[in-house]
């Protein structure tokens, strides 16, 4: 796990600082969990802890995206999104450590983010091929999904704080899609164009495996219990109620 206190090194807490101002709100109040039974309240400090790794890996996957981007000479402010992509989910990752810290802290947990891994890389496959497989894929179908489950998470979260900390990365996964589907009409239009169109052409049947396995497993896990009012769990109608009001 890395290391998520603040540092005491003044120059890093400059721009620690700096990114935290780029969060479209400030950090709701720690909350009163006093009401909520022990069980609730230890379901959704589990749940919480596995959304670390889900946003850490996140960050691993835009680092890679941009490496590839800066090696196309995308333009700048191609570069620049994809920058304040990984800077989001830098935010990400310490903003649900902070509601595991609410929720009774991670010390007894084992989060290991070394493990977090990279969608492996066929030999051979161009940079080009590379960034729109994880344009596509990853930012926006999985990003795209996941506001549905953002969104089915917060409307079942009663408790006020983390309902608006779902909200708030509701509010950067809205952006994160819809800047996929811009970076991809901009490379469209550059000199790489021939090779993404092709690389869109061979995926499209690939994406909708992607958004249908997504959605099973989003299925399959809406069982209900403990902690639906921390933001743990959720019932097959939450999903089923966002969907059908996205369709």
């Amino acid at each position: 796990m890395i290391e998520l206190a603040p540092s005491s090194v003044r120059l890093f807490r400059r721009f620690v600082d700096d990114l935290h101002t780029t969060s479209p709100r400030r950090l709701p109040a720690r909350p009163d969990l006093s009401a909520f039974a022990d069980d609730d309240v230890e379901a959704a400090r589990l749940s919480w802890a596995s959304r670390i790794v889900d946003e850490y890996r996140s960050v691993a996957v835009f680092a890679e995206l941009l490496h590839l981007l800066t090696d196309l000479e995308a333009p700048f402010s191609v570069l620049c999104t994809v920058h304040r992509l990984i800077g989001d989910e830098l935010r990400h990752t310490q903003l649900t450590a902070t509601v595991v810290e609410w929720l009774g802290g991670s010390a007894d947990l084992a989060i290991d983010l070394s493990e977090v891994s990279l969608p492996p890389r066929p030999a051979g496959e161009s940079a080009p091929a590379r960034a729109v497989q994880i344009i596509a894929r990853e930012l926006v179908i999985v990003e795209q999904e996941s506001i549905y489950a953002l969104a089915a998470y917060r409307d079942a979260t009663t408790e006020p704080s983390i309902r608006a900390v779902l909200d708030l990365v509701l509010l950067d996964e809205v952006r994160h899609a819809a800047a996929g589907r811009g970076i991809l009409e901009e490379l469209r239009r550059g000199p790489h164009g021939a090779a993404v169109a092709a690389e869109l052409a061979r995926l499209d049947r690939q994406l909708a495996i992607d958004r249908d396995h997504l959605r099973s497993v989003y299925r399959a896990s809406a069982h209900g219990g403990p902690g639906r009012a921390l933001g743990a769990v959720l019932e097959l109608r939450d999903l089923e109620r966002i969907w059908a009001r996205a369709s």
